[in-house]
């Protein structure tokens, strides 16, 4: 029987911005195309209230493309200053050269973005308009820069690749191939709008290469859980949406009564000038977006707080 862990939701998700390079059909901008760059001062104050209030130690910055924000690298700084990790989620189409100076101002860990490993492939995940010839040179080069920047950053620091699945398959099942090849890390997700019919394809490619479930990890106070495959002596993770509700912006949500909740409550997200935390990927209004000194004085925020000290206080019992 595979091994369930628990653990607690340490960790925070910031959107730096909304620019990118890609135009990816599954893509939902963390929940708001429009919400712009963050605030670099605002943010810093914020994660050090998170750091002390709510025992935050990790941060993980997304996008759009994070490595297009120009205040990256002193967020970065600032983060290392307080004994914050930090994580990045990229699509791999930045300089690698600057990859040292990154890990320098502390960045712990990267993402890749990988969804195809041919042009084709590629393409059919882009909502791209402009004339085939072109699109094949484009996709190409951003294809061979990704990979390229995956091997030599895997040579420097912890590197995971992403791969989303979607409508099939076989393109996903070429980047898990790419990744046992090359010794990397790999989480595959499913897409949150396509549903069960990514769930069943992300199915059928670990039955097709014969993958063993090895472990579970659940997250406290988060719809996240992965669960952890191996094919031979390669491991990889395959990140999945639980039923768990934030109650006080939950309980009378009509997608959720409709069926049509596509992630429940996955965590704090922070995004935007002037700062706002995200309670939900779907809904822009209040309470499910607030700013964040509303948020700290909140319902909301109470009960999470609420749920993360019994949580705490129940694993510290346990281990005792």
């Amino acid at each position: 029987m595979a091994e369930i862990k628990f653990k607690l939701p340490n960790t925070i998700r910031v959107k730096l911005n909304t620019s990118c390079q890609y135009k990816c059909k599954f893509c939902h901008q963390e929940g708001d195309v429009e919400s712009g760059d963050i605030n670099h001062f605002e943010l810093a104050s914020a994660l050090k209230f998170l750091k002390d209030d709510l025992e935050i130690k990790r941060v993980h910055f997304t996008g759009g493309e994070p490595t297009l924000y120009g205040d990256f690298i002193n967020i970065l700084e600032n983060c290392k200053q307080n004994n914050l990790d930090c994580a990045l989620t990229t699509n791999g189409q930045f300089d690698i050269n600057k990859l040292p100076e990154l890990i320098k101002a502390g960045l712990g860990s990267i993402n890749f973005s990988l969804h195809a490993m041919d042009v084709y492939s590629f393409l059919k995940t882009q909502n791209f308009n402009g004339q085939i010839k072109e699109a094949s040179a484009w996709a190409n080069d951003c294809l061979q820069r990704t990979l390229q920047n995956i091997i030599i950053a895997n040579t420097m620091l912890p590197t995971k690749v992403n791969c989303v699945v979607g409508s099939e398959f076989i393109s996903s099942e070429e980047v898990l191939h790419f990744c046992i090849k090359n010794n990397l890390k790999l989480r595959l997700l499913n897409s949150l709008e396509l549903g069960k019919e990514a769930v069943d394809n992300i199915e059928r490619l670990i039955k097709k290469n014969d993958a063993t479930m090895d472990g579970h990890e659940v997250t406290f106070l988060s719809s996240s859980h992965r669960l952890d495959y191996k094919i031979g002596s390669y491991e990889f993770g395959v990140k999945c949406i639980r039923s768990f509700y934030l109650q006080s912006i939950c309980q009378d949500c009509d997608l959720r009564k409709q069926g049509k909740c596509l992630e429940c409550f996955y965590g704090l997200r922070l995004e935007g000038s002037p700062l706002k935390v995200r309670l939900c990927l779907s809904k822009n209004e209040k309470p499910f977006v607030q700013s964040f000194d509303e948020f700290i004085k909140s319902k909301e925020y109470q009960e999470i707080k609420d749920i993360y000290n019994s949580v705490k206080n129940y694993l510290c019992h346990d281990a005792s």
